[in-house]
């Protein structure tokens, strides 16, 4: 349901189609939930447990500097990444056979 708190922020989402289905086809409703606040009692316990959520999170969690080597940054980007050569493969499949493929 994390999906669902976008809704009316100014953010595009990526979901795999089959999700983006579920989404459509789902009884959530659609009503502006993303300047909602987080309750603190959430913000505090994610930031007593986790490094990368203070990192994040804190104004003054990370420089500019460190943001391009941070391991959800890096993470994200190399999954985009490999999406990317997915689909030059699929591409290249198509439109060059593999002619040693049977």
């Amino acid at each position: 349901m994390y999906w669902s708190e976008f809704i009316g922020g100014d953010v595009m989402i990526s979901p795999p189609y089959k999700w983006q289905k579920r989404y459509n086809a789902s009884d959530i409703e659609v009503i502006d939930r993303m300047d909602k606040p987080v309750d603190k009692k959430v913000i505090d316990e994610l930031s007593k447990k986790f490094v990368d959520f203070r990192r994040a999170y804190e104004e003054d969690g990370m420089t500019i500097d460190e943001f391009d080597g941070f391991g959800p940054t890096m993470r994200t980007l190399r999954q985009f990444i490999g999406a990317y050569e997915d689909l030059a493969s699929v591409i290249r499949d198509f439109m060059i056979p593999n002619p040693d493929a049977g």
